[in-house]
């Protein structure tokens, strides 16, 4: 942040300080790029979150700096320098802010797109904050379940029939059937005919596929 005492000074022009903001949002826009790709989300990155932070911390500071070093005045040519820190402060803060929701949007959706616990190789990507808040937001969405006795990862649009005839494409094995209570048991090649409430997150989760 060497740079914003030149550009943010009083009276500086507005067009330098414009130039340079994008200096101070590179990390946060590489996060942005980054998650926009990822088919879940990208490796944590604490890093480039933390590099951020610091310099919304040195803008804030920057701020106040200017605001009172001798000869400020008020007038529009000095306040310019304090409110283009200040303006790149909150594009930082919002950029961030929506990093961080939209890769907690992604862990959620999990959950309802499995049915169940998330794999290790997802887990991998996540940071420790973001493996507890997976873990407590699991045990949250099952105890309101419990409380109502509800499967509310079952159906994403109503079903046209209780019924739905799949292909198994991996071996599954002996399971108990969570609607009907029955004992299944699938095997790799099997071409059947199910309750849609007992093998729904199965499909979700690549194992079997709808039979056309």
């Amino acid at each position: 942040l060497c740079a914003v005492p030149v550009c943010c000074s009083a009276g500086a022009s507005a067009r330098r300080c414009l130039r340079r903001m994008d200096q101070y949002t590179k990390e946060v826009v590489e996060l942005l790029q980054d998650v926009e790709k990822a088919a879940f989300v990208p490796p944590s990155q604490p890093e480039k979150v933390e590099a951020v932070v610091s310099k919304m911390t040195a803008l804030y500071k920057r701020a106040n700096d200017l605001q009172e070093a001798d000869g400020y005045d008020g007038s529009p040519s000095a306040v310019m320098g304090p409110r283009v820190c200040m303006l790149t402060l909150a594009r930082l803060q919002r950029c961030l802010l929506a990093y961080l929701r939209c890769r907690m949007e992604r862990i959620e959706q999990v959950r309802w797109d499995l049915a169940g616990a998330m794999d290790d190789a997802s887990k991998a990507h996540l940071s420790r904050h973001e493996l507890s808040y997976s873990e407590r937001f699991n045990e949250l969405l099952a105890e309101f379940q419990m409380a109502y006795d509800l499967d509310l990862t079952r159906d994403y649009q109503p079903p046209e029939d209780l019924y739905v005839r799949v292909n198994v494409l991996q071996d599954i094995g002996q399971f108990i059937g969570p609607e009907s209570g029955q004992p299944l048991e699938l095997k790799r090649g099997d071409h059947t005919l199910l309750r849609r409430g007992d093998i729904e997150h199965l499909i979700r989760q690549g194992l079997l596929e709808h039979s056309r």
